[in-house]
């Protein structure tokens, strides 16, 4: 704390001057975070000299709308700062309000408008902000009991990666899991009991589904796996072995060590079209029940 004196006035002047903790870099980064559109909330660095956004899955920033280009805009950090740049996009960037003819250099707070319902706002955050942000993300998009994806993100997904295999006539798969005589087990064994099955069962799943394939728990004793790129067979022998792998399971339960099983609904959008992805989730879920109507620990395909 330093302190002055005025020489007109003997009202002394005092100066704070804050102490950094040891070990804090205030060193500001830039990071656009989604206002409006596909997946609000999610939080993007911007730490490459040229950071591309739009609806290619090649690009930094993927978002799935329909009104983006594939290459829609980027931008550019420099010397002096970050620059928004559009990239001859169809239905343009708007900066502020106003639509980009050239680079126009962004400030705090910023707001970008890409295609008809996209909004990104740009902010400079040191690493502590940076990190709030992106738990306070997560908090919204995950299981607090699996710390799986939850059903907020899985239905942003699944009509994103629903559009995709549409545009590029690729496939797509659902399957819809659920414990078999849950019930039994939070009746006999109680709550907590039921708890650890389902944190295990989903540990579990996480390492069996590919790292680009979607898992999230859709509610209750339900999950649900979105995979790409797999035809109908590939689809039905990656859900038997699933399943065999939770039958092979074993969850400790102090003393007691459980033992579970599946069923599992499979739609596949290849050969069969859906009109919309609330109708291939539809389809596999109805063929989770006739799996259950069939007897349990198996898969029925839609």
């Amino acid at each position: 704390m330093a302190t002055q004196k005025n020489p007109n006035d003997t009202t002394q002047v005092i100066r704070f001057r804050p102490k950094i903790a040891e070990g804090v870099t205030t060193e500001l980064q830039g990071i656009v975070t989604v206002l409006t559109g596909p997946n609000p909330g999610a939080v993007f660095e911007l730490n490459s000299p040229t950071t591309v956004i739009g609806r290619s899955r090649e690009v930094q920033i993927q978002v799935i709308d329909a009104g983006l280009s594939r290459r829609h805009a980027q931008i550019l950090r420099r010397p002096d700062g970050f620059y928004i740049e559009d990239l001859g996009s169809t239905n343009g960037t708007f900066y502020n309000g106003e639509r980009l003819n050239e680079p126009h250099k962004l400030e705090d707070g910023s707001r970008i408008q890409i295609g008809e319902n996209t909004v990104l706002r740009f902010a400079l955050q040191d690493k502590l902000e940076q990190e709030a942000a992106r738990q306070m993300y997560e908090m919204t998009v995950r299981d607090p009991l699996t710390r799986l994806h939850n059903r907020r993100y899985l239905d942003e997904r699944i009509r994103s990666e629903f559009a995709y295999a549409l545009r590029h006539d690729s496939a797509l798969t659902v399957l819809v899991i659920d414990v078999d005589n849950f019930k039994n087990v939070n009746d006999t064994m109680g709550h907590p009991a039921g708890d650890a099955v389902l944190r295990a069962l989903g540990a579990g799943l996480q390492r069996m589904v590919r790292a680009e394939d979607i898992l999230a728990r859709f509610g209750g004793e339900e999950f649900v796996v979105v995979a790409r790129s797999i035809d109908e067979n590939g689809s039905t022998i990656f859900a038997e072995r699933i399943r065999r792998n939770v039958e092979s399971m074993i969850i400790p339960w102090g003393e007691i060590r459980l033992k579970i099983t599946i069923s599992i609904g499979l739609a596949h959008m290849g050969a069969h079209k859906y009109s919309s992805p609330e109708g291939l989730l539809a389809a596999a879920d109805g063929a989770l029940y006739q799996a259950k109507r069939g007897g349990r620990n198996r898969v029925e395909v839609a």
